[in-house]
């Protein structure tokens, strides 16, 4: 076997092209799928085995055969396989992709796309930072703004009379819709005035819209409740009334057919008759 295996021609690029780094990974993969199929079932490995045994069998026989053919054409075959080497050198030389590793092409793929984007994506942040930075700065400075114009002498008397309307809208909150049970109180910390007026006046506001949504909601659950069992009550009563009514007209209904039957008119009849007669005599 071996003899007959060093009278065939050496191809190397064959041997060149195995060693590339992808076509490595390409038959390692290979390798490994086939045994995990081979091994799956031991029908699957027989037939394997089986066609293993008959490809090996008929690469002996065909040895001997291809040999001194390959012989004869061993200039032509070395000749091809230098041209193919020299093929496979300039392509190695132009693209130098082909003898990394996959794990180094994924890497260097990875560091040259953050590369391109980092510029990008830092100017993306500087931008979003300066809108961030000039939307606050101009929050503080109309913050500061309407505070400035409620401390003057129109200001003062325009929270006063929110905080006394508050009060009054209040107190009618409380007497058209009472509370029912107990009421949450997070919200009736109000932040004083001398501290910020524009905040307690939102804040004032905020307290009162809020409590009057809950109160609202609350006293309308309640009185749905209340107009239901009512309107039960109501309807129960008018179902027995409803039906003593038609019990007293069904029992009319059948005192008239009673009274408007033949038999019961042929009857009348004949009473009438007959006292008609002991009159006449």
């Amino acid at each position: 076997m071996a003899t007959e295996a060093a009278q065939l021609p050496h191809f190397e690029v064959f041997h060149r092209v195995l060693e590339l780094p992808m076509i490595e990974m390409a038959l390692t993969k290979s390798v490994e799928t086939y045994s995990k199929l081979k091994d799956s079932h031991w029908l699957v490995h027989w037939a394997l085995t089986t066609a293993e045994s008959s490809f090996e069998s008929a690469t002996r026989q065909a040895v001997p055969i291809a040999a001194p053919l390959a012989k004869k054409l061993e200039n032509p075959i070395h000749f091809v396989d230098h041209t193919l080497c020299l093929g496979l050198d300039k392509i190695e030389e132009r693209v130098p992709l082909v003898k990394e590793k996959p794990e180094q092409i994924l890497a260097n793929a990875y560091g040259l796309a953050v590369k391109k984007v980092q510029p990008a994506v830092s100017t993306i942040y500087h931008v979003n930072g300066t809108l961030i930075e000039q939307a606050t700065n101009l929050r503080d400075l109309s913050w500061n703004k309407a505070n400035q114009i409620l401390e003057t002498h129109y200001g003062t008397a325009a929270v006063k009379g929110l905080d006394n309307t508050a009060i009054v809208v209040d107190n009618l909150i409380d007497v058209y819709f009472p509370a029912i049970g107990e009421e949450d109180q997070t919200d009736s910390t109000v932040k004083t005035e001398e501290e910020d007026k524009l905040l307690h006046s939102l804040q004032t506001v905020g307290r009162l819209s809020n409590k009057a949504a809950r109160r609202v909601y609350i006293n309308m659950f309640h009185r749905t409740k209340t107009l239901s069992k009512d309107n039960l009550r109501r309807y129960i009563a008018f179902l027995l009334e409803f039906l003593q009514l038609t019990q007293y007209i069904h029992a009319i209904n059948e005192k008239v057919i009673e009274l408007t039957s033949p038999h019961k008119c042929e009857t009348v009849n004949k009473q009438t008759s007959n006292n008609q007669n002991s009159n006449s005599k």
